[in-house]
């Protein structure tokens, strides 16, 4: 998942549109306003603009367990995860382990290193919780 964080653009210089010698003027000059280029005379401009940007990169990688006939045994995730009520990432780990009774998930901020969940429990015992959540089913 790739996070937009905003654009910022630059006017670097201001050149002669006809012959491109550097000219010091401002860019918003008016054209009745521009000098006449000293090389060329003429008063069309060409502006050279520098456009930067920055992303952020967040991912995750997910396995599943299955036995030879497609049941699900064990799932995993780890990485990045977005907390959906204060909008900021957050470091996820959950293993989910049918087999062997077992549910655990551990929730970091990476900012802070602070662990700001944290849940390790028999599976069977891991109710009212994700899609198993009462207001989920209405």
């Amino acid at each position: 998942m790739v996070a937009y964080v905003g654009c910022q653009a630059y006017v670097q210089d201001v050149r002669c549109g006809h012959c491109g010698r550097p000219l010091d003027e401002p860019i918003n000059l008016a054209l009745q306003d521009r000098k006449p280029c000293p090389s060329c005379g003429a008063k069309t401009r060409a502006f050279s603009v520098e456009l930067s940007d920055r992303v952020t990169v967040h991912a995750n990688v997910k396995m599943k367990h299955k036995d030879a006939t497609g049941k699900e045994l064990a799932e995993s995730v780890s990485g990045d995860d977005l907390h959906r009520k204060t909008g900021k990432w957050m470091e996820k780990s959950r293993t989910i382990d049918r087999k062997n009774d077992w549910y655990e998930e551990t929730v970091t901020d990476p900012e802070t290193g602070r662990v700001v969940h944290r849940c390790a429990e028999p599976l069977s015992r891991h109710r009212g919780h994700g899609s198993d959540k009462e207001n989920s089913r209405k």
